[in-house]
């Protein structure tokens, strides 16, 4: 007895092809550009399943964001940690580079110098003064250059920087012309020979009691260059500041020394001091 051929398409799975073809064929509308005569057609059916798609944007959204958490932090730090490391490289380029340009324009102020057509040595500041109470510099020039102590030291525009205080074979150490004891011999405006001394950093220079015919400010001063002087004539010491006569006990002035005590470049003017 033959049996009738049953159906393999249950209700059920009817219902299930449907669905299946109902949203193959939203798909394709929601995909299409909003222009022509579809349009209210997908404006239809995406109002319908908007709320669905909120629904799933929502329930999915946490696994989403673990796994961006899981997967992709790593790989933001990493970026992170280059792109910080290569903003930290240029900025040290950045310094480097500001340096070496201050450098060149020391050195291209040092080349008009010329003292008595004595013999000059390059030198470079290699230390500070460590406080305020130091008035000393170490240059990279030393005994082995020909270097001695009590030899001057001048910077840009022919001024008086200092004069060699202790030296090695490839150090010296410069005492400030600010220097509380530093002391030497100046000529003034009028001729007047006297001596000039230091009264500690960022402080004038003084001419204490001297007998002059004449001083005014803004006049220059400049070494003395006597004979028995380790420095060398016509050298720079600044300008007169301050003048104040005493009756009786001479003419008091200040001098505003004009080397520039910051040079990253100095000169040792190579003239061996008296004996």
């Amino acid at each position: 007895m033959a049996f009738p051929r049953r159906s393999s398409a249950t209700p059920r799975s009817r219902a299930t092809f449907g669905l299946l073809i109902l949203t193959a064929v939203s798909l394709l509308v929601l995909d299409l550009p909003g222009t022509g005569p579809l349009r209210p057609i997908r404006n239809v059916i995406a109002s319908v399943f908007s709320p669905i798609r909120s629904a799933s944007d929502a329930l999915f959204e946490p696994f989403s964001n673990g796994w961006k958490g899981a997967f992709g932090y790593g790989d933001l730090k990493d970026e992170n940690a280059r792109l910080r490391a290569k903003l930290a490289a240029t900025a040290g380029q950045d310094a480097d580079l500001e340096r070496l340009e201050a450098k060149v324009r020391d050195l291209e102020r040092l080349n008009g110098i010329e003292v008595e057509n004595l013999r000059l040595l390059t030198a470079e500041v290699i230390s500070e003064p460590l406080s305020n109470f130091d008035q000393s510099v170490e240059i990279d020039q030393g005994s082995g250059a020909g270097v001695k102590r009590g030899m001057a030291v001048v910077t840009t525009g022919n001024a008086l920087f200092g004069r060699i205080n202790t030296t090695t074979g490839g150090r010296s150490t410069v005492m400030l012309i600010t220097t509380a004891d530093f002391q030497v011999g100046v000529r003034l405006a009028d001729g007047t020979r006297a001596v000039a001394q230091g009264q500690g950093r960022g402080r004038p220079l003084i001419i204490d009691s001297v007998e002059v015919r004449r001083a005014r400010k803004g006049d220059w001063v400049y070494t003395s260059g006597m004979e028995e002087s380790a420095f060398p004539k016509d050298l720079k010491i600044g300008r007169v500041t301050k003048v104040e006569t005493i009756p009786g006990q001479g003419t008091t002035l200040e001098v505003e020394p004009l080397a520039d005590l910051s040079s990253v470049y100095v000169k040792v003017v190579l003239k061996d001091p008296p004996k």
